[in-house]
């Protein structure tokens, strides 16, 4: 077993996996993954790990979800042997379409990620990962292996909840929900965490409720805590699927009609946000959260005007008086 310093973070792995997958140009077996790609091999034992091969499957059903394409395919001569399945992504399903075409703004930023991924795939660990994956005989190519890039977030919980997803922990922490002004004390199991509108979500079992419950990551204002000595194993499903789901429906269910004022900095940023033209002065949209709505736009004071839903007309005039009675104004 690998000694806790060479764990490596989540991010890190599932971004080799995908390299691996990318550059191998017949797929990989599961086997072959688990013994060359950096994140994995560490924890490889040829005697079978239930707790790498879970691992594993939950990695796969996540980078699907990120709307990543990974094919199976049998080779002819191993055909109807399931653990000779090969696992690869076709770098024909990325390829940009003819007609695409770029801002230099926008060539600029590629420039620097291609910079990033150049700089990376030289490093030691790329190379070492390559040279495992050769020596199996596996065709690949050079400079796609075990770049690590990194998440970077301003949610101090992140990295407590991304290690208790890992090593399945359950953890305490303080809860501030919309519209109360004491925090409560949650104990949870995280079973998923995902990035959605530019906030972190994470699913988890609430010991207290005995349900499932979805937290947002900026409203956990303590770092969370693990609780020693216990875990919470969990049954083998793709919780960042369900996860995604459930914010999907609740944005098709929840409509926002808004008055922007022409010329504004909220008509400016409001309609490209949400895919309207810069000229738009009504813009309709869907929101999974409406208290995280109401602070986004009372930033914008009167250039914005909500026509629906009432609740959040009053949530947005609610805080537009919070913030006028602290200072000092009328209501």
């Amino acid at each position: 077993m690998a000694r806790a310093e060479n764990r490596i973070k989540k991010e890190d792995r599932l971004f080799s996996l995908i390299l691996a997958l990318v550059s191998s140009r017949e797929g990989l077996t599961k086997n072959e993954i688990l013994k060359t790609v950096r994140g994995y091999s560490d924890f490889f034992d040829y005697n079978g790990n239930t707790a790498l091969d879970k691992m594993f499957e939950r990695d796969k059903d996540e980078i699907r979800s990120m709307g990543v394409i990974i094919d199976t395919l049998e080779l002819p001569e191993e055909e109807g042997q399931t653990h000779n399945i090969r696992y690869s992504i076709s770098r024909k399903n990325y390829d940009f379409p003819d007609d695409v075409t770029f801002t230099s703004d926008e060539l600029t930023l590629l420039n620097v990620a291609a910079n990033a991924w150049r700089e990376a795939s030289l490093s030691s660990d790329s190379r070492h990962a390559l040279t495992k994956i050769k020596s199996l005989g596996v065709s690949a190519s050079d400079p796609l292996i075990g770049v690590a890039p990194h998440i970077r977030t301003n949610d101090r919980a992140f990295n407590s909840i991304e290690d208790a997803l890992e090593n399945e922990l359950i953890l305490t922490f303080n809860y501030l929900k919309p519209g109360q002004s004491k925090s409560q004390l949650r104990t949870v199991s995280p079973l998923a965490m995902l990035s959605w509108g530019g906030l972190w979500y994470v699913l988890a079992f609430d010991f207290e409720a005995q349900a499932e419950r979805t937290f947002l990551l900026k409203r956990i204002v303590s770092v969370p805590v693990r609780v020693p000595q216990k875990t919470h194993p969990r049954p083998s499903e793709n919780y960042v699927r369900r996860l995604q789901s459930e914010l999907e429906e609740l944005t098709r269910a929840n409509s926002a009609s808004l008055k922007l004022l022409s010329g504004s900095d909220a008509q400016l940023r409001l309609t490209s946000k949400y895919g309207y033209f810069s000229e738009e002065t009504s813009i309709t949209f869907g929101f999974s959260d409406l208290e995280l709505l109401a602070d986004e736009l009372v930033v914008f004071g009167n250039q914005v005007s909500v026509v629906s839903p009432s609740e959040l007309a009053e949530a947005v005039r609610a805080r537009l008086e919070l913030i006028s009675s602290q200072h000092g104004g009328e209501q």
